[in-house]
């Protein structure tokens, strides 16, 4: 399976997430409870323009929160494209390796924003597309490094900040794709080791529905990934949010 074009991705999966979302902005964005498509723009579009003016500092202090995006429809999507836009030209002119803050207490470089956000856009472009009657297409490659993201780079985050959960260890077994995981838990820390490896318990499905699954989109995940073992195990992979 090719390597992930993160910038190639982000273009491509921001621009599809408004379209989808720009064709009824009022619509409910069922996998979010509360939210509409507008209050999904405008968190996106958020997210985009506070890395953009984040990124050139080069430092790992938090940044300061930027001005919510307007709710007025013409104005937020012209807000949106200009952050997405800014964005793709800050990555594109910043050394990878850079320092950059993040919240998850992962690698401290620009190169962590570059994933992170192609596999938020992936999400939330799904999301977008939820209601109808948009279809939603994303490359595999693209599917799969999204579980990965969700597993070696949030979740050991999660852990950290929140505190031990269950402990245990957990198969993550992609069958459309190449990927499988084994999830070791113990108390905050959370060790991600790639392929076929026993576990307590057991996540295995095709990958949308395992990556949906995993962000909390069960009721949409079709068809349903399987799960053997300890119930709370599976459950310590998902995402909070």
């Amino acid at each position: 399976m090719p390597p992930v074009d993160y910038l190639a991705a982000i273009g491509a999966e921001g621009a599809l997430l408004l379209a989808a979302a720009s064709d009824d902005l009022d619509a409910a964005v069922p996998s979010c409870p509360g939210w509409d498509r507008r209050r999904l723009v405008r968190h996106a579009g958020r997210l985009l323009n506070s890395c953009a003016r984040m990124l050139p500092r080069q430092s790992l202090e938090p940044p300061e929160r930027v001005p919510a995006p307007p709710p007025e429809t013409a104005p937020l999507l012209d807000y949106y494209r200009r952050a997405l836009d800014d964005l793709l030209d800050v990555l594109s002119a910043t050394d990878p390796a850079a320092p950059a803050w993040n919240p998850f207490d992962a690698s401290p470089r620009v190169e962590f924003w570059h994933r992170r956000l192609a596999a938020e856009l992936l999400v939330h472009h799904w999301d977008a597309c939820l209601p109808g009657p948009a279809p939603w297409r994303s490359p595999p490659e693209r599917v799969v490094d999204a579980v990965e993201e969700r597993l070696a780079v949030l979740l050991p985050g999660e852990r950290r900040r929140g505190g031990a959960g269950p402990d245990g260890t957990v198969h993550v077994h992609l069958t459309d794709a190449p990927g499988e995981w084994l999830v070791r838990l113990a108390g905050p820390e959370v060790e991600v080791s790639p392929g076929h490896l026993k576990g307590d318990a057991v996540l295995r499905g095709e990958a949308v529905p395992v990556l949906l699954a995993l962000w909390g989109r069960d009721a949409w995940a079709r068809p349903a990934p399987d799960t053997f073992g300890p119930g709370e195990l599976v459950d310590a992979l998902r995402s909070p949010i």
